[in-house]
């Protein structure tokens, strides 16, 4: 289950500190390797300047009317396959007065993670937050499947704690703080995670209600799609190339759709092979599309 760590330290780091331990760790997909940084985490909380003086450097320099525009994710530092990073999390109060502008959906929208990450309480009481675990390997992956999901905690995530969460396992929907918010997060990147979806869960119904919109697979998804619409002899090639060994199973279901399109003659032959594939996801909607091909 997704762990909470208790972190308060009465040690102070640096981002090179923190940059540097997380370079250093032996195992990446091993959820006790990756609590082991809590502490050193937790020790980066006690740099109370931090933040600030990332502000004071946007601010620097821009009296004359220039741009102060402020992420609401603050880079602070990366590695390979991780980066550290704090995130700015609005209260009810500022979000109604229309103070600050969520630039995406964070806020009572339950949704996994494709990469593990460690996140540590900075400023402010800390937004709540309701989690969940689930199976992965147990779903096919399409919009109004009904997934089982396991019921964990609902903690305020406030300073002197961390939290560690699972990619593909552990979901999470969070509600706004009563005062602005501040986390620092160490995101851990595998090509195996990566490869995955984000999804979005309707907890009443306990489904899949829909797809991230930011990630490198939603990206990879889009260009596989458009290139369904506007490809060449190349672009079939490479289709193919997708459709038979990329990872990602939603992957290989648009590039099979983006080929039946480019190459409406082989369209039956196209699916036949789809059927084959060995994500139901796609094997079950390459037998729809044959069966409905056959049926009209």
């Amino acid at each position: 289950m997704a762990l909470t760590i208790a972190c308060a330290s009465d040690q102070l780091v640096s981002v090179e500190e923190v940059i540097d331990r997380a370079r250093r760790l032996d195992d990446r997909d091993d959820p006790n390797s990756l609590a082991s940084l809590a502490p050193v985490l937790g020790a980066l909380v006690n740099d109370r300047e931090l933040i600030v003086r990332l502000l004071n450097r946007r601010l620097g320099g821009r009296v004359d009317g220039g741009s102060t525009a402020l992420a609401q994710a603050i880079p602070l530092g990366n590695g390979k396959d991780f980066r550290l990073r704090a995130n700015i999390w609005p209260s009810s109060a500022d979000l109604t007065a229309g103070r600050v502008q969520m630039s995406e959906p964070r806020y009572d929208v339950a949704h996994d993670h494709n990469f593990h990450f460690l996140t540590v309480g900075y400023f402010g009481d800390g937004y709540v937050t309701e989690i969940y675990e689930y199976d992965h390997d147990a779903i096919e992956g399409y919009v109004g499947e009904a997934v089982e999901l396991r019921f964990l905690e609902r903690t305020r995530f406030a300073s002197g704690r961390a939290m560690l969460y699972r990619g593909s396992r552990d979901l999470h929907v969070q509600f706004p703080p009563d005062e602005i918010s501040i986390t620092l997060s160490l995101m851990f990147d595998s090509p195996v995670l990566n490869a995955r979806d984000q999804f979005y869960f309707d907890l009443q119904r306990r489904t899949i209600a829909g797809f991230g919109a930011h990630t490198d697979t939603a990206r990879r998804i889009d260009a596989v799609a458009m290139a369904g619409h506007a490809g060449n002899g190349e672009t079939c090639q490479l289709l193919g190339d997708l459709a038979r060994r990329h990872p990602c199973r939603r992957t290989r279901l648009t590039a099979y759709e983006a080929l039946a399109r480019l190459l409406p003659d082989d369209a039956l032959k196209i699916w036949e092979r789809a059927c084959s594939d060995s994500a139901p996801l796609v094997a079950n909607e390459a037998r729809a599309r044959l069966a409905g091909w056959r049926g009209s």
